[in-house]
């Protein structure tokens, strides 16, 4: 934030708000923003050769149908290198956003005023979920058309994934912005990035398990799974990337045991329904934990 949070409190307009507005203004300063644009185009960059190659310039013996096939497994592949950056990013925006402040000594004036704590941290949460499902709609918006350009392959159901995606990566803003109210900020990132990678292996050893038919493996995925749900989601992310005589072939031809990229149904809607549990349970950790701390 900067001098300009003397605003903060005044006037008609939420505090949660302007402490949002101020947020996103103050993340888009920062030189990470464009760090993560820069990744962001060398990868569209990459995919837009790749897609070009894979289908104008197959090599002998290479039939239309195999191509057809590695399509759809190239584009989720693709939009898993999107998922990990949007989680990364999730995580670099959100972890300085309590600590780094504290450290500062900026919050110390705001919360002098008169907002209360659960705003400040509200606020902050609105203005990083704000850019983030920005970033990821301009992330799958390109994406989509970029591949269209290069291949003529037109994805299936490109909102929901974009909706996945956000949901990932807003479940891992969420948690690592109820750790910086406890720990210091690299602390707060590098175990968010942790938590995120050991959630996916977890549902690597689900696919496993459930492929070579190893209950326990299954079992300790599930709990992964509900423990933190942003391998959940990205589950349900691979299911709308994937187009359904895709999904038919994967299972007649049983090449969807022990693939981590593929999907037969959607999350269920009980699980979403959990998800959404753990949403507010975790910001409400966050906010009981911000405010009984000391300044």
């Amino acid at each position: 934030m900067t001098t300009s949070t003397v605003a903060v409190g005044r006037g008609t307009v939420s505090p949660a708000l302007t402490i949002a507005a101020l947020t996103i203004t103050e993340a888009l300063r920062r030189r990470l923003v464009l760090a993560f644009i820069v990744i962001t185009a060398a990868v569209v960059g990459l995919s837009a050769w790749g897609f070009n190659r894979l289908a104008h310039h197959a090599g002998p013996g290479i039939t239309s149908g195999e191509v057809n096939l590695a399509m759809p497994t190239s584009y989720i592949l693709f939009m898993f290198m999107f998922s990990f950056v949007v989680a990364l990013s999730a995580s670099a925006i959100a972890s300085p956003a309590i600590s780094g402040e504290i450290d500062s000594g900026v919050l110390h004036a705001v919360a002098a005023r008169p907002v209360r704590r659960a705003e400040i941290l509200l606020g902050k949460w609105l203005g990083l979920a704000g850019l983030l499902a920005a970033y990821t709609a301009v992330v799958c918006g390109l994406e989509y058309v970029v591949v269209y350009w290069s291949s003529g392959y037109l994805a299936p159901d490109p909102v929901p994934v974009a909706a996945y995606l956000f949901a990932e990566g807003a479940v891992l803003l969420t948690l690592v912005l109820a750790l910086s109210t406890r720990l210091p900020t690299l602390a707060a990132g590098v175990i968010g990035v942790a938590v995120f990678g050991i959630a996916w292996l977890g549902g690597v050893v689900g696919t496993l398990g459930t492929g070579f038919g190893v209950t326990a493996l299954t079992t300790a995925s599930k709990v992964v799974s509900y423990v933190v749900p942003t391998n959940g989601l990205w589950q349900g992310a691979v299911y709308y990337l994937e187009p359904q005589n895709y999904i038919i072939q994967q299972l007649v031809t049983q090449n969807d045991k022990g693939d981590p990229f593929f999907a037969a149904t959607a999350p269920s809607a009980g699980y979403l329904a959990w998800a959404g549990v753990w949403f507010v349970l975790m910001l409400g950790a966050g906010v009981i934990s911000f405010g009984r701390r000391e300044l």
